[in-house]
């Protein structure tokens, strides 16, 4: 059966870091494709600075990709922020298809860290965000967070808000999950405990 791995995040929380320095990688294995529109955004501006529509290509790019991926049965990974419902149909054709569903959610506590680390980034070369866009999206990702963490077989949350690196807050196998640090987040918490029935 194969995998689609949602690694996901408001802006700034460190995704493409954790891709990078090889912390996904461990988790879901090798030999993925990956996908994201950020490099690609960059790929094609590296083409055409003057290229004023490269994320909205960029963004039709990746979700074209997506499908073709499921639809190939292949094994593949995509970053994004999770700021809207745009993947969900794409999980529900994976579970058709039977496609397992892991999400690796990396979380800030606050709206003012994403903003703190889009300023970084960009003060080092990085891509900004508009602020308002920022503020929005941490909340509507947390929320998102809510509706997709049902739908998978593996899930791990973390706190990345400390310069020291990330903290494993949250885990699901299965249908067990586990809030390994509850407070840090209270957010992502609320999204991940479901109400005892009355």
């Amino acid at each position: 059966m194969p995998w689609f791995w949602i690694i996901a995040g408001p802006n700034g929380a460190g995704k493409s870091t954790l891709v990078e320095s090889g912390v996904v990688h461990a988790l879901v294995g090798s030999g993925l494709t990956s996908l994201n529109a950020d490099v690609r955004t960059k790929q094609l501006l590296d083409t055409d600075p003057a290229a004023a529509d490269a994320n909205l290509r960029a963004a039709i790019e990746t979700d074209a990709r997506v499908v073709a991926c499921i639809e190939q049965g292949m094994d593949f990974l995509v970053e994004t922020v999770l700021s809207s419902d745009k993947y969900l149909d794409d999980i529900d054709r994976a579970l058709s298809l039977e496609y397992r569903i892991g999400v690796i959610y990396v979380g800030l506590a606050s709206p003012e860290d994403s903003l703190e680390r889009v300023a970084l980034r960009k003060a080092t070369g990085g891509h900004g965000v508009p602020k308002d866009r920022i503020m929005k999206r941490w909340a509507r990702s947390i929320a998102m967070l809510g509706r997709v963490a049902p739908l998978s077989h593996r899930l791990h949350v973390y706190d990345n808000t400390s310069p020291f690196g990330p903290l494993l807050i949250a885990r699901k196998t299965g249908p067990h999950l586990e809030l390994l640090a509850p407070g840090r987040i209270p957010e992502i918490d609320a999204v991940l405990t479901v109400p005892e029935q009355t």
